[in-house]
């Protein structure tokens, strides 16, 4: 008996072994999960960027076309600016030369200089910057002809009181402005180039 029993434990425990995964067996199945985790996310990445670019591309096409409105408005506003320029050299020749005297000179420039001015620089005030990197640029367009306006109302003043400092101060401030003027220009050559805008 203890032998039938015996033999019975042993086919009992070789048929549960038989039936049960060996540690072996699993450990690979494990492994192929792994395996196919792995191979899936290279192919997930590749899409997202994919995606990723796509989305790049339709936001410089955006971009541009944005760009391309603003810089089209910049450059009517700085064609009044360019015109404001000649008119003031135009004055600014008379009065040297002394075809012009001190009270026409500043009567030209009250009427005539300052509210041109103050329209350009209204009307550059009114373009909005597509982005914050082209606002700070604009914003240095801005500043110079706001200074303009105050160096020729100080060369007004000047000449009306017969003051050389104020006319020194606005020599100074228009000074800035050109400097200003030249950075803006700058920054629009490299916006251009950058967006390919024509």
């Amino acid at each position: 008996m203890k032998k039938w029993f015996m033999i019975g434990l042993i086919s009992l425990i070789l048929g549960v072994t038989a039936c049960s995964p060996s540690s072996k067996e699993a450990k690979p199945e494990k492994e192929t999960v792994e395996v196919v985790k792995k191979e899936e996310e290279p192919e997930t990445k590749v899409e997202k960027e994919v995606t990723k670019e796509e989305e790049k591309t339709e936001v410089v096409t955006a971009d541009k076309e944005l760009i391309q409105y603003y810089v089209d408005d910049v450059r009517d506003a700085y064609m009044q600016v360019s015109d404001l320029a000649v008119q003031w050299d135009e004055l600014r020749m008379g009065a040297s030369n002394g075809e012009i005297d001190s009270y026409t000179f500043a009567t030209a420039i009250y009427e005539e200089i300052l509210p041109q001015n103050m329209f350009v620089l209204e009307n550059i005030e009114a373009i909005i910057p597509p982005n914050d990197d082209i606002a700070a640029t604009h914003e240095l367009l801005i500043d110079a002809i706001s200074k303009q306006h105050i160096a020729f109302s100080e060369v007004a003043a000047g000449m009306d009181a017969n003051d050389p400092d104020k006319i020194t101060k606005a020599n100074e401030i228009l000074n800035e402005v050109r400097k200003l003027d030249r950075e803006f220009g700058r920054k629009m050559e490299t916006l251009i180039k950058e967006y390919g805008i024509d």
